[in-house]
């Protein structure tokens, strides 16, 4: 997925940020601008690198778009949220709701 020269521009920031020893940074950026798609990028970085992520939506909404999003970058995905088709606990990237966290944190936490 080609990014465009502003996503570009934010995650060169970003990581000249990490550079500089800011380990706490924000990333913001205005509605319909493709947060989701510099998101996929960084997460496509960190599992390059041997990471594993849990990338947090707030709705259920905002997980069938991350996973579409996520997908369409390549990205092999699994979704912590109810009985979802997608749950697959083996996967590096996960994406889950704030809500389902809230719930079953006490089951992730014991692993």
């Amino acid at each position: 997925m080609k990014l465009r020269d502003y996503q570009e521009k934010a995650l060169t920031n970003l990581r000249n940020g990490f550079r500089a020893k800011f380990r706490k940074q924000l990333l913001q950026m205005a509605t319909g601008s493709g947060k989701t798609v510099v998101a996929a990028e960084i997460v496509k970085n960190a599992v390059s690198k041997g990471g594993r992520v849990w990338f947090i939506v707030d709705n259920l909404e905002l997980v069938g778009q991350t996973v579409d999003v996520f997908e369409g970058a390549g990205l092999d995905v699994g979704v912590i949220q109810g009985n979802h088709e997608k749950t697959d606990y083996r996967k590096d990237i996960q994406i889950v709701t704030a809500q389902t966290i809230t719930r079953r944190w006490r089951v992730f936490d014991s692993h």
